[in-house]
């Protein structure tokens, strides 16, 4: 797996994640309306992940 690679599951990875939240939300999983504290905190690591995939994807086709 290249470098490259890894940085698109990466950001598949994240969006997956951040469409999951929204999806959850819409289920109405949680108390509170709108985005909760934990939702917060798991949207702010999925947007980590996003970034590393980010950050991977310029360092080309060099095995991971």
């Amino acid at each position: 797996m290249t470098k490259k690679q890894l940085g698109h599951s990466f950001i598949f990875l994240g969006i997956f994640l951040i469409l999951a939240l929204f999806g959850i939300d819409l289920l109405g999983a949680g108390k509170f309306q709108g985005i909760g504290p934990a939702q917060k905190l798991a949207l702010t690591g999925a947007g980590a992940i996003i970034l590393v995939g980010l950050s991977l994807l310029p360092r080309g086709d060099r095995p991971a």
